[in-house]
This record gives structure tokens, C-alpha cells and sequence, in this order.
């Protein structure tokens, strides 16, 4: 009888250890493959239970309506809130329709967030599933993929728990956030000064004259960017016969891409700010 004892307390023991290790691994993160999209085809909902209903704009980005540049950088946002829990997580993955990773996934919150998955997945950690307010938002960057990449999705599967310490009780959601390529504006792609256009003067300093050659649009679309991608500021001017002054007077020391979207090209130019 003693030894049947010993052998239950051995059991309850190891169950007690792999219950903990179970609930610490996924308090920071759950594992790669769960982020709803049909490449994936799973959610978090494999361990928590339940449904995984669809909440729209629980993504968002500062992507343009017109679509991405290729390999520019971009800001995201993941929000999701319930009105009594406030513990929370996620993962979120820039896929195509058969699951393939499109663009790079970058960590700007390092103490709430991490990747998985290489650079496929990012993903909440323990300090980042406390929700403020029973709401809870992180922070993170992606780098769109090369031209000629077309769509791109990011799928999300959004965890809202009870902290019960167990994982049932808890709530799933998926959220999708499409964007589209910018045709013909390609991070690498410069045209040099031609009679199509002219960029003066140069360097500048508080303002910057484009003259554009053949453009009868009435508004033209600006975009400054740094050499890495960055979109540093996106403007609309008014085109008046071909000429357009952009104000530079914010814009910090240092080199940067200006590019110009007409009605059916985007044209590109280095330009130096003193």
C-alpha cells in the first residue's frame, strides 16, 4: 500500500511539473502555426478550446489605400479587448493564400513581443499579456517583401483569457488585415534627373521644388522615405502645370528616396537635406 502511495504522489508530482511547464511556455508565446490563415490551418484554439469567431480591424497598419512599396518598412498595430478578462495574447503571420511568409516581421517592442517561426510569426511574451482597462495592444514593424509579390495577408489569432490558470474558459478570435502591392514602386528603383522631371535645388534645405513633365493630374501622391525603407512622411499636392513644392523644413540632416506616384508609374530620386 505504501508503495502505491508513493507511486500516485510520483504521478500527481510529474503531472503537477509538466502542467506548470505547459502553462509557462504558453503564457510567453504560443507555439509557430497558429495564427488562423489556410496555410496554418489551426488557431489557438487547439489548446484553449471553443470557437474562433472572425473580429474585423484588429489589425492595422499605416500602409496606404494605394497599397505597399516594396521593401519599405511599415508600422502595425494588433488591439483586441473583451469586457471582462484582461489577460491577453496573440500571433500574427504576413502569409499568401497557401501559407507562404511574404515580407519580414520586426520586433520594435522587445520586453512585449518576439518572433517564432524564424521571421514568419510574431508573437505576445509574458510581460506583454496584461491588458490595461480590459484592452491590450502591441506594437511591431514589417518590411514588405520584394516587387512583384502581389497580395499580402496578415492573419492573427487573438487569445482573451480568464486567467484561471487553466485553458479552459478562455476566448478565441481571428482578424485579417489584406494589403495590396503599389505597381511600379519598387524601393530600388531611381530615375535620374531627365527631361520627364526635375528635383531642385539640391541639396535642400526648407523646400523643395519638383517640376513634373507631361503630368496633367490635378493632385499628385509624395512619398519620403529613408534609404532602408522607412516611410518618413507621405503628402498629396496640389499639381499646378507641372509643378509642385514640397515642404522640407522637418525632415532631419541626411539622404533620403523621394518618390513621386503619377496616374501610372512612380518615379524615384535620392535627395539630400541639409
Amino acid at each position: 500500500m505504501r508503495t502505491n502511495y508513493f507511486s500516485l504522489g510520483i504521478f500527481l508530482i510529474v503531472i503537477i511539473l509538466l502542467t506548470s511547464q505547459f502553462k509557462s511556455k504558453y503564457q510567453n508565446g504560443p507555439p509557430a502555426g497558429v495564427s488562423g490563415s489556410p496555410g496554418d490551418a489551426a488557431t489557438c484554439t487547439a489548446c484553449h478550446g471553443g470557437s474562433a469567431p472572425s473580429t474585423p480591424d484588429l489589425i492595422t497598419s499605416d500602409i496606404p489605400v494605394t497599397g505597399y512599396v516594396p521593401g519599405a518598412i511599415y508600422n502595425m498595430t494588433a488591439t483586441v479587448s473583451h469586457p471582462t478578462f484582461n489577460k491577453f495574447g496573440f500571433q500574427i503571420s504576413p502569409q499568401n493564400t497557401t501559407g507562404q511568409q511574404k515580407g519580414t516581421l520586426i520586433v520594435t517592442d522587445a520586453t512585449r513581443t518576439q518572433l517564432t517561426g524564424g521571421t514568419k510569426y510574431i508573437i505576445h511574451k509574458t510581460a506583454g499579456t496584461a491588458g490595461t482597462s480590459n484592452s491590450n495592444t502591441w506594437t511591431f514593424q514589417w518590411k514588405a517583401p520584394a516587387a512583384g509579390s502581389g497580395n499580402v495577408t496578415f492573419y492573427g489569432a487573438f487569445l482573451k483569457a480568464n486567467a484561471n490558470g487553466q485553458s479552459s474558459g478562455d476566448a478565441v478570435t481571428v482578424s485579417q488585415l489584406s494589403v495590396t502591392e503599389e505597381l511600379g514602386a519598387g524601393i530600388n528603383t531611381v530615375v535620374t534627373e531627365t527631361q520627364d522631371w526635375k528635383v531642385y535645388p539640391m541639396p535642400c534645405s526648407n523646400e523643395l521644388n519638383i517640376s513634373l513633365v507631361n503630368n496633367s493630374a490635378q493632385k499628385v501622391r509624395i512619398m519620403i522615405r529613408s534609404l532602408d525603407g522607412k516611410i518618413i512622411s507621405q503628402d498629396v499636392l496640389n499639381n499646378t502645370n507641372g509643378s509642385l513644392k514640397l515642404n522640407t523644413a522637418q525632415l532631419a540632416t541626411g539622404v533620403y528616396m523621394l518618390t513621386v506616384f503619377e496616374e501610372n508609374r512612380a518615379i524615384s530620386k535620392k535627395i539630400v537635406k541639409l
